[in-house]
């Protein structure tokens, strides 16, 4: 039975942006650290449509101008909804060959050689990308993943990507005739889209996520006690510092085009009677919609053509992991 003192509070009313990277420091308040985002807003108006036209034609004095300006702004959203329309149209029919479930027996009824499956399955991918494009989509980055990835929220289970059952020609041939900048480096494996950004805040005693937290303090200290970690720690490398000194001096010149938010977790709470045994809220910035592409590796004899393509909601940027199909744990 769910704990009747659970809370849970989602705001995707907020201002939403992108991750460009960057944390800032974090600044004590009631026990909880809270870790500052800096984010970059989307280049996307989140107001109703029909709100946003009647704004518009409230400014026009004459009827007459008025209701030009009303029959102009149908002809656009139907020259719009037209496009999708047909794109979606063609990109349907298209995955309807590489549907991960029918798809090989559709290939098999249209009798078409290795070549023209390969042509069919180029097309399909550079529909959907600029479906994506249109829709105001964005590859997920190296630089966003790791900022995603630097805490912890409600998924605990440390998991990772077995790449090994992931096939790796079909990016990698796409990506080869389409080049993009600063494509991440799983790119060839599996690509991430995300668009808009939201909150979601929990409220909770979270008493083995406390417990977690103290364990893994006390296991820390042991090390620094008896110098064991000396023997596993890595040199840090001097690459992403200068990436994340590039990111800043390139941030302070476009510092209103940003938004910072906090990201509250239990990993940095203040070990103490009161924290261990209260409610606490804890934060973290969610993607309001995610879409990952990938293909599950198959037999030299016979390799796979299915593909997937899985739409995600409201995900976590510290549990984005559970959106790959393909996991493991460690």
């Amino acid at each position: 039975m769910a704990s009747a003192a659970e809370e849970k509070h989602k705001n995707q009313e907020a201002e939403t942006g992108s991750v460009i990277g960057g944390r800032g420091l974090d600044v004590r308040k009631d026990g909880v650290a809270r870790e500052v985002v800096r984010m970059e807003r989307e280049a996307v108006i989140p107001i109703i449509k029909p709100k946003l036209v009647m704004k518009l034609a409230d400014l026009i004095e004459h009827e007459v101008d008025r209701n030009e300006f009303l029959k102009l702004c149908k002809k656009v959203e139907y020259t719009i909804r037209a496009w999708y329309l047909l794109q979606f149209d063609d990109l349907m029919q298209l995955y309807s060959l590489f549907d991960p479930v029918n798809g090989e027996k559709r290939l098999e009824q249209q009798n078409l050689t290795p070549e023209e499956i390969d042509t069919l399955e180029f097309n399909f991918m550079t529909y959907l990308f600029q479906i994506m494009e249109k829709s105001n989509f964005k590859l997920l980055s190296d630089e966003e993943y790791d900022v995603a990835q630097s805490g912890k929220y409600l998924l605990n289970l440390p998991i990772k990507v077995d790449e090994s059952k992931l096939d790796k020609k079909l990016l990698t041939t796409y990506f080869k005739e389409h080049p993009h900048d600063n494509l991440p480096t799983f790119a060839d494996k599996y690509i991430i889209f995300r668009r808009g950004v939201g909150f979601d805040r929990t409220t909770d005693y979270f008493v083995m996520e406390k417990v977690d937290v103290l364990i893994s303090r006390v296991w820390s200290s042991l090390q620094r006690v008896t110098r064991i970690d000396r023997l596993f720690s890595k040199k840090p490398q001097s690459k992403s510092r200068n990436d994340i000194k590039k990111t800043d001096e390139i941030i302070e010149d476009t510092e209103e085009q940003e938004l910072f938010v906090e990201r509250i977790r239990l990993e940095k709470i203040e070990l103490s009677i009161k924290n261990l045994m209260s409610k606490m809220t804890i934060q973290e910035p969610t993607f309001d919609r995610m879409i990952v592409v990938y293909r599950q590796a198959g037999m030299k004899a016979k390799p796979s053509r299915g593909i997937f393509v899985k739409h995600f909601k409201n995900i976590p940027m510290a549990d984005m992991e559970i959106v790959l199909r393909r996991r493991i744990p460690l």
